[in-house]
């Protein structure tokens, strides 16, 4: 088993990372984490967890990261941690049972469980047994649960350097076109919600590259277009119907920020 850990400048939260993988009781996890130069005492924390494979200086951007970590990956799963993000324990065991239990699966997932910067628990979501048509318009798989066979990661080539923001949601439609995925309704890793998170800086511009991925992949306008913003719509009606001008105010500028970041520097999205 490889868990592969892009890092830069992750040292609020990494830790609690490399811990998640050195506790699983699964007898042979290699861990390697892929740092482009962090300033913020991430190699402090590194260097008091031996066991990590760290490979520095790494390439800026995620996608050139994740392609180096899995071209340097030995195991014959591998899986895709944030370093903001860590499994449960005995996530490992269970997954790789359940890729014993469906030899025919390239890839497993679960179910997502957030938390917030503390790592307290802020929420679950159930997901599904997806279909390629289904991932087209929407992302079913938590990032974090996902464990990936070896010849999976051969078969369908490098991370996509054209969608910063969502190349990991194209990783997944490229596996589903060429292999069965396989979910399973457990929960085995927390996803960290936080607000400096690339998909809350930059929202809009998740939208146009999403739109764009998935008409690349085949996909319809309209049902990713509402699968997107019909959530949002919702929501700023009922803050409207219920009196709560203050909270739609506000979110409204947050959109409206967002939309002027596309002409700011993209070095949030380089690492």
């Amino acid at each position: 088993m490889s868990v592969v850990t892009p890092s830069y400048n992750t040292g609020a939260f990494i830790e609690e990372t490399l811990r998640s993988v050195e506790q699983q009781d699964y007898p042979s996890v290699e861990h390697i984490v892929l740092d482009s130069g962090s300033t913020d005492g991430t190699f402090e924390i590194l260097a008091r967890h031996p066991g990590v494979r760290l490979i520095t200086p790494a390439p800026q951007g995620l996608s050139a990261k994740m392609n180096l970590g899995f071209s340097k990956a030995r195991g014959d799963i591998v899986c895709w941690l944030s370093a903001d993000d860590y499994h449960l324990p005995g996530a490992i065991a269970k997954a790789v049972d359940a890729l014993k239990r469906n030899p025919g699966a390239g890839m497993v997932y679960c179910n997502s469980l957030q938390v917030d910067e503390k790592g307290v628990e802020i929420g679950r979501t159930r997901s599904k047994q997806a279909s390629l048509r289904e991932m087209l318009r929407h992302n079913y798989v938590p990032l974090e649960s996902v464990f990936v066979r070896r010849e999976v990661l051969e078969r369908i080539g490098p991370v996509e350097t054209g969608y910063p923001l969502v190349q990991d949601w194209e990783w997944l439609i490229r596996i589903c076109k060429q292999f069965p995925i396989v979910w399973v309704d457990d929960w085995w890793s927390a996803n960290r919600v936080q607000p400096q998170q690339r998909s809350q800086l930059y929202k809009a511009d998740v939208w146009r590259q999403m739109r764009a991925m998935t008409h690349g992949h085949g996909g319809a306008f309209l049902p990713v277009f509402w699968c997107y913003w019909g959530p949002k719509f919702l929501r700023a009606g009922r803050m409207l119907l219920t009196g709560q001008f203050p909270r739609f105010r506000t979110k409204l500028r947050t959109h409206l920020k967002s939309l002027g970041r596309r002409k700011e520097t993209r070095k949030g999205l380089e690492y």
